[in-house]
């Protein structure tokens, strides 16, 4: 799993209820009637930074990132000491990859409330994005000392201690995680994640555990199918990937690794084939899919097929040893 995917799902937006006393509540209105109400709020409470706060939510939703940065701005000028207000700005910010000025509004939310465990997490994540671990260990004691049992707390520690190699430590964490949340799947995950890459069997229990909480995590299913791929359980990897893409149809990865195993193992080169187009179709810099394909044109003896996939690869990545290998022996 790349870090910086994970850390963008991480930096989570958090949404704060919003309700109008003895009206109607617009939680379940879509964005644009919620607009609209809240425009007319607004005319009639020009000064009411809650419904600009709100109305900034409600367009941050529908990806309208200027407008609620605009909307947003205007609630803390109303009112410049609700923290909230500058958490949900770093959150704008962080989205439209302004991450100094995202810093700058958590810093600004923890000098009104140095209480705030969202804000010290937000900036924890957002320094883990950055991989600056310092100030992710600095954040995630400040949250720690506000609240001893905070799991996400110890599941962003956990993935600090990853990225910087202590693994034993990061296990430790992600553990700390799901006893004080057990139904923590990010931590399951990344435990499955862990123990695969030491070929311990036991990352199938975590991956089924993270599975079991969100049957529909096509990530965790796909590095369940990949466990059993790479201990020669092909029949196993096949039905895990069957379903992978019976959720999405156009998952690569997944469609790759369908691909070679009928290709290296079963060596039904057809549906090889097919699965290696439809992944560069898919993704055209897929460099893996290409160099599997040209290896299947290589096994049917398609010899010019086989040269002109190869030096896409090359094209894609001129360092790329095998296509180099390859097309030599080509010649």
């Amino acid at each position: 799993m790349k870090s910086i995917k994970l850390i963008i799902i991480l930096f989570s937006l958090t949404f704060l209820l919003f309700a109008c006393t003895g009206k109607k509540s617009i939680d379940n209105l879509n964005e644009e009637d919620k607009i609209a109400m809240l425009d007319a709020k607004i005319k009639k409470n020009p000064r009411d930074a809650d419904l600009y706060f709100a109305r900034s939510k409600a367009f941050f939703e529908g990806h309208k990132h200027k407008e609620a940065l605009i909307d947003i701005k205007n609630a803390i000028n109303i009112d410049n000491k609700n923290a909230d207000y500058y958490i949900f700005e770093a959150d704008i910010l962080f989205a439209n990859n302004e991450i100094s000025l995202a810093f700058t509004a958590l810093q600004n939310a923890i000098r009104i409330n140095g209480k705030s465990i969202n804000a010290y997490l937000k900036s924890a994540e957002l320094s883990l994005y950055l991989r600056d671990y310092d100030k992710v260990n600095f954040n995630i004691n400040q949250v720690l000392m506000l609240d001893k049992l905070n799991a996400k707390a110890y599941f962003i520690k956990g993935y600090a201690l990853k990225e910087t190699g202590d693994t034993l430590k990061a296990v430790e964490s992600y553990r700390k995680a799901i006893e004080l949340k057990s139904d923590y799947g990010e931590a399951f995950e990344e435990l499955g994640l862990l123990y695969s890459l030491k070929g311990d069997p036991i990352a199938i229990e975590y991956f089924n555990s993270a599975l079991n909480i969100n049957p529909k995590n096509v990530q965790v299913m796909y590095a369940l199918g990949l466990f059993y791929q790479q201990h020669g359980n092909y029949q196993k990897a096949l039905d895990i990937y069957k379903q992978v893409l019976d959720l999405n149809p156009n998952h690569a990865v997944t469609l790759n690794s369908v691909g070679y195993i009928n290709m290296s193992e079963k060596k039904d080169y057809s549906n090889a084939l097919d699965c290696f187009t439809k992944a560069i179709i898919i993704d055209s810099a897929y460099v893996l899919a290409w160099s599997n394909r040209g290896e299947t044109y290589e096994h049917i003896g398609d010899k010019n097929k086989a040269r002109e996939d190869y030096e896409r690869v090359l094209k894609l990545d001129p360092e790329n040893t095998f296509a180099k290998e390859h097309l030599h022996k080509l010649k």
